[in-house]
């Protein structure tokens, strides 16, 4: 009975929203998607105030964008699918100075609308219920920010990373001898919390623009108290814990342009996911004739680790400046030790290819004093494969391997007003 019950806490163990989360690409816009996500010391777009909000006050300008993303993930245990599917986020925003004494100082705000995929159950056994509860219910972000330019050449900005997420209760009835779920209702509420967002930038020229930040830890706990009825068993699980996380990360970014219509930016950021929390999940199945009644309460400590991520992006301009083509790698070290004992939090190493484009038009008709901006990204994540070896042959899961892939595009417009 205590494997039974440690094999279906280990799958509900696997809610950590590590890997292969969009999270910490979510909100950089089309544009620095095309390199990447690089471009924490870049200029003019409304979503550089996720990664540096002193950039916004780098044009002259109002700055308006909007954007589209469509992906597909599918993530692997053995090779054996066991999250797949598309997802779609919309991401905009506007940077606006102000005039008079203020001239100096530019208002922005960006938002970031994902489309959540709340829960996935898997019964792999009808004698033996297996779960994998699989969490990524973050709804929208807003970021509102303020920058300021001294002398021309040295800003500095803070924003807030405003994110609702929601909690409640949840009712699940599964057919075990089809092995399916034969109803789902949710009632859920929502729930807010925010980080602050502090950077500092210095343009020493036309030539290499300087780029500081540091994006304070980000989550929120939730409670989500779901009943599961499945015939002759029901079983309450209570999870109680963190339900979005986004480390804390220190950023230093560059832009350089050596020759004309070349640009290239690079990006170094230190994540601190030593802090992260533990997981924990409340079992409680009522008595019936599979099961007598049990609780559960126990904590799992990720210790994950402190890593380093690396982003470079290039972008070259041609036709008269007229069309920017731009490409970017990132390296992503995954934070999640060898899972050898009771837990199964699974993450591996992320590589990022991407390519894009920008193409500028005209407006004939004197409306858009600087003209309208296509732009367009298409990226490939590959994530390595990992194995776990357990160190006792008697792990309820035993050994395995994991491992998948991720493609993503996105359109987008921008202009000036």
């Amino acid at each position: 009975m205590n494997k039974r019950i440690t094999f279906i806490t280990v799958f509900l163990l696997l809610s950590l929203n590590a890997f292969a989360s969009h999270d910490f690409l979510t909100g950089t816009g089309v544009v620095s998607q095309g390199y990447a996500g690089a471009g924490s010391a870049d200029k003019d777009e409304p979503s550089l105030i996720f990664l540096n909000p002193s950039r916004i006050s780098s044009g002259d300008r109002s700055r308006i964008s909007f954007g589209f993303v469509l992906g597909h993930k599918d993530l692997r245990i053995n090779n054996n699918s066991f999250e797949e599917g598309d997802y779609s986020i919309f991401e905009g925003g506007f940077i606006i100075p102000f005039s008079g004494k203020l001239k100096d100082l530019y208002f922005g705000l960006a938002l970031t609308f994902p489309q959540p995929s709340i829960m996935y159950l898997y019964s792999q056994d009808p004698q033996y219920p297996q779960f994998i509860n699989y969490r990524n219910i973050r709804r929208y972000s807003i970021k509102p920010a303020l920058s300021y330019r001294f002398f021309g050449k040295f800003a500095v900005g803070a924003a807030l990373d405003v994110f609702g997420d929601s909690y409640g209760k949840a009712k699940v009835t599964i057919d075990l001898a089809n092995q399916k779920t034969t109803q789902s209702d949710f009632i859920m509420d929502q729930k807010f919390t925010y980080t602050p967002i502090l950077g500092c930038s210095y343009d020493f020229s036309e030539i290499l623009s300087v780029a500081l930040s540091y994006r304070f830890e980000n989550k929120l706990n939730l409670k989500i108290d779901t009943n599961f009825d499945m015939q002759l068993l029901n079983m309450n699980v209570i999870e109680d814990g963190q339900s979005f996380f986004i480390p804390a990360e220190i950023t230093l970014g560059f832009v350089s342009r050596p020759v004309k219509n070349l640009k290239l930016l690079l990006d170094i950021g230190y994540m601190f996911f030593s802090d992260m929390p533990e997981q924990y999940v409340i079992i409680d199945i009522e008595p019936s004739v599979l099961f007598p009644s049990v609780k559960n309460t126990e904590a799992k400590r990720i210790s994950a680790k402190d890593v380093m991520r690396v982003k470079v992006g290039g972008g070259y301009r041609i036709f008269n400046e007229k069309i920017e083509l731009r490409a970017g790698y990132q390296y992503f070290p995954t934070s999640i030790p060898d899972q050898i004992y009771n837990t199964n939090i699974l993450d591996s190493d992320r590589h990022t290819f991407a390519i894009g484009s920008g193409i500028h038009l005209n407006d004939p008709s004197g409306l858009l004093s600087n003209g309208l901006d296509f732009n367009m990204y298409f990226q490939y994540h590959y994530l390595t494969r990992r194995s776990f070896n357990k160190a006792d042959p008697l792990d309820p899961y035993g050994d395995y391997s994991i491992g998948g892939n991720i493609i993503e595009g996105g359109l987008g417009i921008s202009f000036s007003l």
